[in-house]
């Protein structure tokens, strides 16, 4: 339950932000949509508030979030002052209208798939992912923004060979000029507003990020793509419930979530600018409108600018020509070429940084590959949560069908209703293009289909509602009937993956538990001066860096943007591993929870252990991994030292059934051997002396062992969980 009254709270905080501003400056015959403009710039006045707030010398958000929200409360006062008591109940009451109510039961309904996973599993609010190590990136940008100034520069903040990237000399530099600098803003803003931390925002504000943009989509399928109230509301319900949504939200994209409403801003006040602009009205106040858009986009995706208008450049030429009002566009022209100019000049690092943004694009590979996602994948008809095509021999066949179709329309509207007809291509045929450039890319650059993915997700408001208006030109007859039918299919289709996304994410892949968490301790250590972190989990090692900024600590992997491997300067080794060893004084370790160690370096020289042969991927749940056996596991323990070391092993281990049982042995020479379980538990612990050099330590599945796992095709041996190997004073 927390998680529904927070994303409440978050929503309704950014309408607070954003109503008094739109009811300032959007023009009176548009104003009772202001719905649908108050989240956007609710947001852009929000992140431009922690901007200036970022470039002076204040202790972070914490410091001044709440007197900022005077500010708001002006604009509120003013803007209702301007309309009246009178109009404020008319557009009061344009709520309760059939349009309106159903809207809302459509972000309803998304938000109940989306944060019912969240909430289902009884634990407190925290974030979680379906496979992306996003959120501990924002995390970190908003524990920054929230608990810094500019010139801090203690623990890792202060370490420039670790945080250097790019011209970006630290870590705060770097989240103003090169990373995605407003969704790490809002949360900071947001946690010193609600008193909580910054890791238990992140997932539910992907989940705020995307019903915020649902109002936005309903309009501008009504603006810009001209189709009909009961279409906008499918293409809406189709927005809120697509998988391609859905995989945003839980793998934290809440960079493009924000770019999306920044361009569906772009696209919807362009195309009311454009009706104004023929009529003579005044035009600043959507300038000012543009402006905010302009900034959403700079100060989530800076480098979408490049074609952030994409969409809106071919609507506006495609409608003047089609009109013949090419006059309209150069005062369209003007006030967007000031707007952006305005927003250049008041943010300029956000825009220096783009051509640095792209050169580390073309250094670094970033992303994962992502299925190609063509006409069906865009209607949400996918066979899985990962986004896989459908599998099926005629999915061809129905890519190649919808496309036909699709275009079939757009040959008919020309014909009959050219603006619509136009509009559509405006809206489809840009992303089409760019996607197929990327899917070209894809041939030899494999997360090229990433970046393709990215494409559709911040041009899908837009997209959609091109898509959609294929239906606008049913009448009352057959055809109307089969596209009813097939809307009806579309959404049906949508729902359940909505609800396998909900399945899957009520035991996520991965989650920040308590075990993370508790990493944040340590920076109240005194004795903890700096630490490496020998972190192999990339979910646990991004997380215990957002968890430690205040305390130094050096990479000893390559992690992400602004975390470079360097010399391992630290004081203590913070570990998370299969193979632990620890010092025979307990002054020189800290156990600090499941696979998380603390310890000295110095004093654990004596003994390593690595992995040998015989062993099959790491698997995770979680902070939870576990390696299964290959028939035997070898795993190789190596004395460092001229003379023999003592130690005491134990062993968490799992075998595939009840009555297995598992032989260990040292240099060939028996060990132990004991039955185990199916589920994972400790063993006796037993003493052993390693000569100097390499030792090899075997553990043997026994000869009666079941080596099959119901469908698993691998044939498993021995699950380990965990060896702990403790020094023993040396005689």
């Amino acid at each position: 339950m927390p998680y529904y009254f927070i994303a409440a709270g978050l929503i309704l905080h950014t309408y607070f932000w954003g109503m008094g501003a739109t009811w300032l400056v959007l023009p009176g015959r548009w104003r009772r949509w202001w719905w649908a403009f108050a989240p956007g710039l609710g947001m852009a006045l929000q992140s431009a508030v922690v901007w200036v707030g970022a470039h002076t010398l204040l202790p972070g958000t914490a410091s001044y979030a709440w007197w900022s929200e005077l500010l708001p409360l002006i604009l509120l006062w003013v803007g209702g002052r301007r309309l009246g008591l009178a109009t404020i109940r008319s557009l009061a009451r344009d709520f309760w209208r059939p349009p309106a109510v159903l809207l809302v039961g459509i972000m309803a309904i998304a938000a109940w798939f989306l944060l019912s996973p969240m909430a289902a599993a009884g634990r407190g609010v925290t974030s979680s992912s379906l496979g992306s190590c996003d959120h501990a990136d924002y995390a970190a940008g908003a524990r920054v923004f929230l608990e810094f100034s500019k010139d801090d520069r203690v623990g890792m903040l202060g370490l420039s060979e670790v945080t250097r990237i790019g011209s970006a000399e630290y870590f705060f530099d770097f989240w103003l000029r090169l990373n995605h600098f407003t969704p790490s803003a809002l949360i900071a803003h947001q946690s010193a507003i609600f008193w909580l931390e910054p890791y238990r925002l992140i997932s539910v504000t992907a989940v705020v990020l995307l019903l915020l943009n649902i109002p936005l989509v309903f309009f501008l399928a009504r603006a810009a793509a001209g189709v009909r109230v009961g279409v906008a509301l499918f293409i809406a319900a189709l927005y809120a419930i697509s998988p391609l949504s859905a995989y945003a939200v839980h793998q934290g994209g809440l960079g493009q979530l924000l770019a999306a409403q920044g361009i569906a801003l772009l696209v919807v006040i362009t195309a009311l600018l454009f009706r104004e602009a023929r009529q003579g009205r005044p035009l600043w106040p959507w300038g000012l409108m543009l402006f905010a858009a302009f900034w959403l986009l700079a100060g989530s995706y800076n480098f979408i600018l490049i074609v952030g208008l994409a969409q809106v450049v071919p609507w506006v030429l495609g409608r003047a020509l089609v009109k013949r009002q090419t006059p309209s566009i150069k005062p369209v022209a003007l006030v967007m070429s000031v707007a952006l100019l305005l927003c250049i000049a008041l943010f300029w690092p956000r825009f220096s940084g783009i051509v640095e943004r792209f050169q580390l694009f073309a250094e670094y590979d970033y992303g994962w590959r992502v299925p190609l996602l063509a006409w069906d994948g865009w209607l949400g008809l996918v066979s899985d949560v990962y986004l896989e095509p459908l599998g099926s021999s005629w999915q061809p066949l129905l890519m190649l069908g919808l496309g036909a179709g699709w275009l079939g329309w757009l040959w008919r509207a020309w014909q009959q209703e050219r603006l619509r007809a136009v509009a559509a291509a405006a809206l489809v045929l840009p992303v089409v293009l760019g996607w197929t450039i990327l899917a070209w890319a894809s041939l030899t650059r494999t997360n090229a289909s990433y970046d393709a993915f990215k494409l559709i997700s911040v041009f899908y408001p837009g997209l959609l509602a091109g898509l959609g208006a294929g239906l606008v030109l049913s009448q009352k007859n057959l055809k109307s009937a089969a596209l009813r039918g097939v809307m009806i299919i579309v959404i049906g289709f949508n729902l359940i993956r909505a609800n396998e996304y909900r399945q899957i994410m009520a035991r996520p892949p991965l989650r920040v538990n308590k075990h993370i968490v508790e990493l944040g301790k340590l920076e109240a250590r005194p004795e903890v001066g700096s630490i490496n972190l020998k972190i192999s989990h990339y979910w646990a090692r991004l997380w215990a860096d957002a968890f430690l900024l205040r305390t130094p600590h050096y990479f000893a992997e390559s992690t992400y943007e602004g975390r470079n491997v360097t010399p391992l300067r630290g004081e203590w080794d913070l570990k998370y591993s299969l193979l632990q060893v620890f010092p025979s004084s307990g002054a020189d370790y800290r156990e600090l929870g499941r696979n998380f160690q603390l310890v000295r370096p110095l004093a654990i020289s004596a003994l390593r252990a690595e992995f040998g042969l015989g062993w099959y991927a790491f698997e995770h749940f979680v902070t939870d991994q576990w390696r299964w056996t290959r028939g035997t596991g070898q795993i190789i323990l190596t004395n460092t030292q001229a003379v023999p070391v003592r130690a005491r092993m134990r062993l968490m281990v799992q075998g595939l059934h009840g009555e297995d049982a598992l032989e260990v042995s040292c240099n060939a020479q028996l060990l132990q051997a004991a039955g185990i379980s199916s589920e994972a538990s400790w063993m006796e612990p037993v003493d052993l002396t390693l000569p100097p050099g390499a030792s090899i330590l075997t553990l043997s599945p026994a000869k009666n062992n079941r080596q099959q796992a119901g469908a698993d095709p691998r044939k498993l041996g021995i699950g380990l969980h965990r060896l702990e190997l403790h020094l023993l004073p040396q005689p």
